[in-house]
């Protein structure tokens, strides 16, 4: 048995066919526009039954000017041709002057039809990505833990762009459709009943032809779909990883990587052309028959004087019209198809519900203490897979407290804790006396500031990344702030100072710079919680040493949890923590802790021994 297809993420494809949510998902995002939506299909309509005048026109206008013809030659004006000629034009005129004037008038319509559809798709788009984003900026870390960036920008990019034509022309197109086919066979029927028995057994043929079209079409599109994430998610992390990928000399590995992705994503962008060009072709055949059809049996009607000539043009216009929204229908479901499999992969972000949510009674407090505490707390990144095993702390306010302990102790996750970026399996984390639970996830992070081993800046000035939490800090402020702290110096120094575009990610400006402006950033909002996770790691001795002084000062009114593999930076420490196996299994100050000659004082010495 072959197993489940699924997406690169993991995720499984819907089946094949319609998906019910999906669909319910494009009636919710179009539902606030739905008297614009209404207004469009009226127009349709009246643009539908122009189409539908067009070959009752023809009609008059064939047998109205050979009738005229016919009487003026059977003796109406006499022997005069030219008076007959002159009739004849005269109706014909009439009849196109009509003609003229409808088309004119459905020109107009059409002008203001495109418009509102156009300026209703793109509100309906411009709700979409607005949701899609928000709903980004709500999900909790774990989500970003277990699926690639690469996967959620196809996502916001190409799935959603495959909803634009179908939100802005579905409705209007789909009603047209099926007006238009319906009306043409009523209006066949009632031309000549014959000729639309003549036509009728190539309905079989069409439907058999649209049904085997509609299975195939399905299959291909959502391979697409999921095709174009894979290529998606593999661009976004060769950018990402460009220099080590040069470092390891990967470029033709990964060039070969990213042919075989585009070869396969060609292979079925080609069978869905071949697909669809197979249904047209067919259809334009059908068409054609239809026509051989009525010209056959009509002209054996008109010969023998059954129907008249205008008959048998009206009903080749008619059929023309019947078969033209069949395919528009079947062309129209081919990008439903499409849309709905980027939908139902919009979906599988849409339904995941952020783990932490706050509380309807969550408080929201201006000001709190600096006190931070673990009381038994138990977690786990993955089940079964426990970090952090019962851990107890206790922090005072303004106290400072560096955290150490090998690689994946738990030290990054306890201060994950305290910013609530997870939250305990068991157990609780206050701040300021509250279950950080109880608090508003704002209230939190307005007093609690991170500066990260990875020193993320965005793209714009460095004056603008120092400024990002709190965007109303004025530039004499920004400067003051890095004083204080010590990084005005190295940032006056860069090529146009506060001024200098950092790039993406941070880029174009050094490691070590990249963190004093982090350092900053976090300073400049004056937390009274303070996490510094390795803040220290790419910056210089000689600059560590000025950070090391500078933060010695910036820690006294605030609490302070310090993370360092170069044990230099916990020496002022108030307490250490030595963490391992996810417990705590030393605790005191610097000094207490190398006369204790345990854990802490052997990693002590193996790092003086290294320096």
């Amino acid at each position: 048995m072959s197993p489940k297809p699924h997406y690169v993420d993991g995720t499984h494809p819907p089946p094949t066919g319609l998906s019910r949510d999906a669909l319910r998902l494009l009636a919710e995002w179009a539902r606030p526009w739905r008297w614009q939506i209404l207004i469009n299909c009226l127009l349709t309509l009246f643009l539908v039954g122009v189409e539908l005048l067009i070959p009752k026109l023809l009609k008059l206008l064939t047998d109205g000017t050979l009738a005229a013809y016919q009487a003026a030659r059977s003796g109406v004006f006499g022997a005069d041709e030219a008076a007959a000629k002159a009739a004849a034009w005269h109706y014909l005129l009439t009849v196109l002057g009509a003609f003229l004037a409808v088309f004119f008038v459905a020109m107009v319509v059409r002008h203001f039809e495109i418009r509102r559809v156009f300026v209703v798709g793109q509100s309906i788009m411009y709700e979409v990505r607005r949701r899609f984003f928000t709903h980004l900026h709500r999900l909790s870390l774990r989500y970003y833990d277990k699926v690639k960036a690469g996967q959620i920008i196809a996502r916001g990019t190409s799935d959603i762009g495959t909803l634009e034509h179908v939100v802005s022309w579905a409705p209007s197109q789909f009603l047209a459709g099926v007006i238009l086919f319906a009306g043409a066979m009523g209006l066949m029927l009632l031309e000549d009943w014959v000729l639309f028995l003549a036509v009728l057994p190539i309905l079989p043929v069409v439907a058999g032809l649209t049904r085997r079209f509609r299975r195939k079409a399905i299959a291909i599109w959502r391979e697409v779909q999921a095709q174009t994430g894979r290529l998606t998610a593999n661009l976004a992390e060769s950018i990402a990883g460009a220099r080590v990928i040069q470092a390891f000399a990967r470029e033709e590995k990964n060039i070969a990587i990213f042919h075989d992705l585009t070869d396969e994503l060609y292979e079925s962008r080609v069978e869905t052309a071949r697909v669809q060009g197979r249904y047209m072709i067919g259809m334009r055949g059908l068409t054609m028959a239809a026509w051989i059809v009525v010209l056959l049996v009509g002209g054996y009607r008109v010969a023998t004087g059954q129907v008249t000539a205008g008959t048998v043009v009206a009903f080749i216009g008619y059929v023309g019209l019947f078969f033209q929204p069949i395919e528009q229908v079947s062309d129209l479901y081919a990008q439903l198809m499409y849309a709905l499999a980027g939908a139902d992969r919009l979906l599988e972000v849409l339904k995941v519900q952020p783990e932490i949510v706050d509380r309807p009674d969550a408080a929201d407090p201006e000001r709190i203490e600096g006190d931070v505490a673990f009381d038994r707390v138990t977690f786990e990144y993955d089940p079964g897979v426990t970090v952090l095993k019962d851990v107890s702390l206790h922090a005072r306010p303004g106290e400072r407290i560096a955290l150490v302990g090998p690689t994946g102790a738990g030290k990054t996750t306890i201060c994950r804790l305290i910013a609530r970026f997870y939250e305990a399996r068991e157990g609780e984390v206050r701040v300021g006396g509250r279950d950080v639970r109880a608090m508003t996830q704002r209230s939190l992070h307005r007093h609690v500031a991170v500066v990260l081993q990875e020193n993320f800046l965005f793209t714009g000035t460095v004056m603008d990344n120092i400024r990002y939490g709190r965007p109303d800090a004025s530039d004499e402020e920004v400067v003051a702030c890095a004083r204080r702290i010590g990084s005005h110096r190295a940032i006056e120094a860069l090529p146009k100072g506060y001024q200098t575009p950092v790039g993406e990610r941070g880029e174009s400006v050094s490691a070590g710079q990249r963190q004093l402006v982090c350092l900053t950033r976090a300073m400049l909002v004056d937390p009274r919680i303070l996490i510094l996770d390795e803040a220290t790691s790419s910056v210089d001795t000689h600059t560590e040493l000025a950070l090391q002084e500078a933060m010695a000062r910036l820690t006294e009114q605030r609490t302070s949890f310090i993370v360092a593999h170069r044990l230099s930076t916990v020496r002022k420490a108030d307490r250490v923590l030595v963490i391992e196996g996810g417990r705590i299994t030393e605790e005191g100050t610097h000094q207490e802790l190398l006369a204790r000659g345990g854990r802490y004082a052997a990693m002590y010495q193996d790092f003086i021994r290294s320096e």
